[in-house]
């Protein structure tokens, strides 16, 4: 996560379904903290896992883990994201592109990190390519 996006993690989840994990997030960048429940969905290991938010800042939030084999050395990591911000469809339709705008920041972080960990000296095996929809 980059330092400006930490989120601090009050207790995390083990990976098995039912599981909750309990997180506080800071918005716009500085003292202001939003408390974040999710529980784990579905937990496949190795494959995918899903979770769902029961308590936080989005009114909808969805966001599904996939492993993919991409070789017999690889794989490829894929995010699902499906989100509704409270306020109904103009504050959603405003603020949308500010959360998608983070995300991809986010994300574009996270591929970063693989790249540093995994890409350097295999590069058959990760092709840096990053898609954000």
């Amino acid at each position: 996560m980059p330092k400006e996006d930490s989120i601090d993690i009050v207790s995390p989840a083990q990976l098995s379904e039912g599981n909750q994990a309990h997180l506080r997030i800071p918005l716009l960048g500085c003292c202001l903290y939003v408390d974040w429940t999710a529980k784990l969905e579905c937990v496949k290991p190795g494959k995918e896992f899903s979770d769902r938010q029961i308590s936080g800042p989005f009114k909808i939030w969805k966001h599904r883990h996939l492993f993919l084999q991409a070789s017999s050395h690889g794989c490829l990591m894929r995010d699902e994201i499906e989100f509704l911000l409270p306020g109904g469809k103009l504050i959603h339709a405003t603020l949308s592109p500010f959360v998608v705008n983070k995300l991809r920041h986010v994300f574009q972080y996270r591929h970063q990190i693989l790249i540093q960990e995994f890409g350097q000296g295999q590069p058959e095996l990760f092709n840096g390519s990053l898609k954000i929809n």
